[in-house]
């Protein structure tokens, strides 16, 4: 389907970057690009927007554009960025497209309203409380318990998420997270069951498309770096088909009590011994999870999302898996600090099995540190199997070496990949 009607994309930093929108979407539509004035990701790259198409700015608010959007005429419009769903659903709205809802956008965006609905809805199940001041944090815990979570109602890449343990140390750390956040949300820590060498948790990849819901695939996870670091993910899973299809229907369950019926979703579940637990739903792509779609089956979820907000029917099937294709990334140190140098780059890239690399943090960048995912580089590969993808790992990995200094420690420190002790071999 080609369309002359133009689709807005609305851009800031998220899981499609300019590149992949202009080869995805470009075929699909005349685009018109949506921008923040100000915006540090979105300003350098306003040349290159302008030669895809072209780029409407507003300075405060989304309304400033309506006038501007009504008088194009737009087919649709479309987010990859978690930061720019407000601005989507407000702009969704204005121009009577399809899309979320800004009621939907406020559950997607609120992690507490979230687990308020999918709770109310059966889809959850998980205690929580909302805090705003320190005096809220004994209540908080007499009502969740311990152990538990602490994260920002708002936020995303793991930002300022920790476990709590301790009663005492726990009112501190929310005393100080409060300084900077505006809430915070305390939740019931979900215990993992045991799953090494892969992650405990995984997440679901699916499509709204008036209201339909087509899940593409469950996506499987490395183990989580403390706090809560991401380190890669793969397709498929390891999990047997009957789990598979429990994990489909609790994330169908959670994105229609959400209110989502047009759309891209990214639902993160946990596994427990007493079975898959929502953690959160996210109305957008999942981080690099259309290079996991066009390796293993030559889907374009960039392209998928653009023919659902152009009102295009689709039911994509799941995607059925001939080999397991993966990604890896080395987190940076919790700590602030420089990254001073890399070694071992082409040797990675020469290994079998290695099919591209990608410098995230270049040598002479600052790494500001703190509990957030921030990946340093993006490994890409693809094996006959599960056992195969961590011999192909641990073979890549072993080349690569990462040197670091700070201003409390100016002696440069290196760190081998990986930054997991073993990755170890999964059971036969």
């Amino acid at each position: 389907m080609t369309s002359s009607l133009p689709l807005v994309v609305v851009y800031d930093r998220g899981a499609a970057d300019a590149g992949e929108i202009a080869r995805s979407l470009t075929p699909l539509a005349p685009l018109v690009f949506v921008t923040r004035h100000g915006s540090a990701h979105a300003e350098p790259l306003l040349p290159l927007l302008r030669d895809l198409g072209e780029v409407v700015t507003f300075r405060r608010t989304p309304g400033e554009l309506t006038g501007r959007l009504k008088a194009i005429g737009p087919g649709g419009i479309i987010t990859f960025s978690e930061s720019m769903l407000g601005v989507t659903a407000a702009l969704t709205a204005e121009l009577a497209l399809p899309g979320h809802s800004r009621d939907t956008v406020r559950l997607l965006t609120d992690k507490f309203l979230q687990r308020q609905r999918l709770n109310a809805a059966g889809a959850g199940g998980v205690a929580g409380r909302l805090l705003t001041r320190p005096e809220e944090w004994p209540e908080a815990v007499r009502h969740v318990g311990l152990p538990a979570v602490v994260k920002p109602a708002r936020g995303e890449g793991s930002r300022n998420t920790y476990r709590v343990d301790d009663a005492t140390r726990g009112l501190e750390l929310i005393t100080g997270l409060l300084a900077t956040e505006r809430a915070l949300v305390l939740e019931e820590f979900l215990a993992g069951r045991p799953s090494a060498p892969y992650g405990d948790y995984v997440s679901v990849e699916s499509v709204s498309c008036r209201g339909v819901i087509s899940h593409i695939a469950v996506t499987g996870k490395f183990p989580l770096l403390p706090p809560f670091r991401e380190t890669g993910q793969f397709w498929p899973a390891a999990l047997p088909d009957e789990e598979r299809q429990r994990l489909l229907s609790l994330a169908g369950e959670a994105i229609r009590s959400l209110g989502i019926t047009t759309g891209l979703t990214h639902t993160e579940i946990k596994l427990t011994d007493a079975g898959p637990r929502i953690i959160e739903v996210n109305g957008r792509l999942g981080g690099y999870v259309n290079d996991l779609g066009l390796r293993a089956a030559g889907l374009d979820l960039v392209r998928l999302a653009g023919r659902v907000a152009l009102g295009e029917a689709v039911a994509p099937p799941p995607v059925t898996h001939d080999r397991v294709v993966f990604q890896y990334s080395n987190p940076a140190p919790p700590h602030p600090c420089r990254l001073d140098s890399v070694t071992g780059r082409r040797r990675l890239r020469d290994t079998p099995g290695i099919i591209g690399y990608r410098a995230l943090v270049r040598p002479g960048a600052s790494v500001e540190g703190g509990a957030v995912t921030r990946e340093l580089d993006l490994v890409l590969g693809e094996a006959r199997d599960h056992a195969g993808m961590f011999a192909v790992l641990d073979e890549a990995l072993r080349h690569l070496s990462f040197t670091f200094s700070s201003e409390s420690s100016p002696t440069p420190v290196e760190i081998t990949a990986p930054a997991l002790p073993s990755l170890g071999t999964p059971p036969v």
